[in-house]
């Protein structure tokens, strides 16, 4: 009995270790084996039960403390602690009949398969290796870097946009309506000048046609 209860313990603190070592490794990217863990277990079972239980306690504290999300998840769980427990069959009011419970729960159980899948699907997910979010991580820098000179880039260009702008606003303001304006100016300036023209043209006539009638 006493050796059932020891596996028990044991099986216990190791499946509560290897959670510990997911939400830490999914928390901070640690993935270590813990060796004083590991000398303790050498030592003995009974030994190795309590620094185990110690440890984790330790563990817990320290990571709760260092992560912002767990201190987040608490802080929330103190708030609101009644999200985190399911409410009891006397808390459950209905007005509905059994038939109709029994109707709503089979149109919605395709949902229920899909989700299980979509959920299974996520837990079959492997976790990536070390070297590739080491690799993740140190690209970070290069992409800040590379979204400055993007930012840059659009700056320029909005700049160039503005420039071209200007330029093309001075351009019709000068060439177009300036020339227009020039051509209006040659264009009066002639009518009057061929208007001097057959002014002067007609006075020579009726002086010619005056001598002819003064001579004959």
């Amino acid at each position: 009995m006493t050796r059932s209860l020891e596996n028990t313990a044991t099986g216990t603190i190791d499946l509560l270790e290897s959670r510990l070592k997911r939400v830490e490794y999914a928390l901070s990217g640690k993935n270590e084996p813990d060796e004083d863990l590991h000398r303790a277990t050498v030592k003995g079972k009974d030994h190795a039960v309590c620094t185990r239980l110690s440890r984790l306690e330790k563990e817990l504290g320290k990571l709760s403390s260092e992560s912002p999300p767990i201190q987040q998840l608490l802080k929330f769980s103190s708030n609101h602690p009644d999200l985190f427990h399911a409410a009891g069959q006397e808390g459950v009011t209905t007005s509905l009949s059994n038939t109709e419970l029994l109707a709503i729960i089979n149109s919605c159980a395709r949902d229920y398969y899909t989700a299980a899948s979509h959920l299974t699907s996520i837990n079959d997910i492997p976790i990536p290796s070390m070297d590739t979010s080491t690799a993740l991580i140190s690209l970070h820098p290069r992409l800040a870097r590379a979204e400055l000179v993007q930012e840059s880039q659009i700056k320029e260009v909005e700049n160039l946009r503005m420039r071209t702008a200007l330029a093309l606003q001075r351009w019709y303001e000068h060439e177009v309506l300036g020339g227009g304006e020039c051509w209006a100016e040659w264009e009066l300036r002639i009518l009057t000048v061929e208007k001097d023209v057959r002014r002067n043209e007609a006075l020579q006539e009726r002086d010619a046609k005056a001598n002819e009638a003064y001579d004959s």
